[in-house]
């Protein structure tokens, strides 16, 4: 198959995922409160996250078994049968369900795309197309919350799902219509399903949202312990039964190769980082800016597009020099110098200043992503690519709640603490209300954009111990 060809038919099934999600995450709210369920608005974005987290590393073993594209046919035709429901959704537990169902799809569009690219598309030219896909994804990022706020706001919340199904349906379409000997297959192979680990995933993803939304929304430490609780237990008796079975759900034999849990636990951080950014970004240009929602899209457009920008940039540096991981090294190092900066420049700074420089950062976080997708499949066992990527894709999936879960804890703490705006501003900004710049103090994002800096660091030195021979 033509490198091109291969990069279009990916990119669909990544376009639309990275569309769903950024548009979600911002259209939440307004869909809850139309449907007069504020106060379950979690469980929006919860059913999900959690169906996707368990079906990311499910697709991943269907992947190496059957081949990434039909798995991938499959994906997205439950992602629409989701959207579907969720455009005929009359009550708000009929909308949970339908967003369930359509995280079970969800779950193989990020992740299968970049095993289908490694079928079809050598080692080195892979490190380039893996930069396209990045950036393929973070424009649906920067886009996606501004057509979801025009379609609300025209046609009402169901056209967001009425959007999502013809580009499901043309997606499916065109991947039906690849040539099969594309595709590499071993259908002839049994499959003794892992439903026991399947349980416990489900579990441990489910205790660590409601773990992180628990810090997040600041509330007592009393019910975080139990959920803490809940999760450590999910995930030790997840491991216990990953050891003891015969073709287990997640490998625990991955781990033992130093490139693919390295990779998991730099994918980890940066998902707990980029989580982060694009959570507090847009709270600093609310609370010490005064910006309205439009002007923080607005705002927000350098970070989100620079990162695809840096991918394809660091994806053409890999193609032309062998080199893999220097790159995520050098980015990351400087992600940290720039966060560290920032804290330091940010009470001088305009709002086109601090959007210019989270540009800037976003440059060089795009080093990391598509790399790190090229080191895990080379150094994943034969047989195991997809089951590798779906690993590295959970890893990125859990740290991006860790982000905004851990973020809020550090945030609400240091501004309880250290606000210097007196009583009523405090009050004011726990409301959501509009604190003016006069009444606010920075010290709680200094902090918070300081611990950034740091996991930038850490991810910068896990990357620099990861050792990847040179793409030849």
């Amino acid at each position: 198959m033509r490198p091109i060809l291969a990069i279009a038919l990916a990119a669909m099934p990544t376009f639309l995922s990275g569309l769903e999600q950024s548009i979600m995450s911002t259209a939440a709210a307004t869909i809850a409160r139309q449907m007069g369920s504020e106060a379950e608005l979690a469980w929006i974005l919860a059913a999900f996250f959690i169906a996707a987290s368990v079906a990311t590393p499910i697709y991943g073993r269907l992947s190496d078994h059957f081949g990434p594209m039909r798995v991938l046919i499959f994906a997205i035709l439950t992602f629409a049968g989701g959207s579907v429901l969720a455009t005929q959704a009359g009550s708000f537990h009929v909308l949970v369900i339908a967003r369930f169902i359509q995280g079970i799809g969800g779950g193989g569009l990020i992740s299968l795309p970049q095993a289908f690219l490694s079928q079809t598309i050598a080692p080195r030219e892979r490190a380039a197309y893996q930069g396209y896909l990045v950036a393929v994804a973070f424009a649906a990022n920067t886009f996606g919350p501004l057509v979801g706020g025009i379609l609300i706001d025209s046609y009402g919340w169901q056209s967001i799902f009425v959007l999502q199904v013809p580009l499901a349906v043309i997606a499916a379409c065109l991947l039906g219509y690849t040539p099969k000997k594309a595709v590499e297959s071993s259908a002839s192979i049994k499959i003794r399903f892992d439903w026991l680990g399947a349980l416990f995933l489900m579990l441990a993803v489910a205790s660590l949202l409601m773990l992180t939304q628990t810090l997040s929304r600041n509330t007592s430490t009393s019910t975080a312990d139990i959920w803490a609780a809940i999760f450590a237990i999910a995930l030790a008796s997840l491991i216990l039964v990953e050891f003891k079975v015969a073709d287990p759900l997640l490998p625990l034999s991955l781990l033992r190769g130093p490139i693919v849990w390295r990779c998991g636990v730099i994918v980890f951080l940066y998902g707990f980082l980029f989580t982060g950014l694009s959570s507090y970004v847009p709270l600093l240009l609310r609370k010490y800016y005064e910006l309205s929602p439009k002007e923080i899209g607005l705002m927000m457009m350098p970070l989100l597009g620079a990162v695809g920008v840096g991918s394809i940039i660091t994806g053409q540096m890999v193609r032309r020099s062998g080199y893999t991981m220097v790159f995520p090294t050098i980015g990351l190092i400087a992600v940290a110098a720039i966060l560290s900066a920032f804290t330091l420049a940010l009470k001088h700074l305009t709002a086109w200043e601090t959007a210019l420089w989270m540009g800037i950062n976003g440059l060089f976080m795009g080093s990391t992503l598509g790399v790190v997708q090229v080191a895990v499949q080379i150094g994943a066992p034969a047989g195991m690519i997809g089951r590798a990527t779906a690993f590295v894709q959970l890893s990125r999936t859990i740290g991006a709640s860790l982000g905004a879960g851990l973020g809020g804890l550090i945030y609400f703490r240091a501004e309880q603490l250290v606000n210097q705006g007196g009583p009523a501003a405090v009050t004011a900004a726990e409301r959501g209300q509009v604190v003016h710049v006069s009444q606010f103090s920075t010290l709680p994002f200094v902090l918070l954009f300081c611990f950034f800096a740091a996991v930038a660091l850490i991810a910068a030195l896990t990357a620099r111990s990861c050792r990847v021979p040179k793409i030849t």
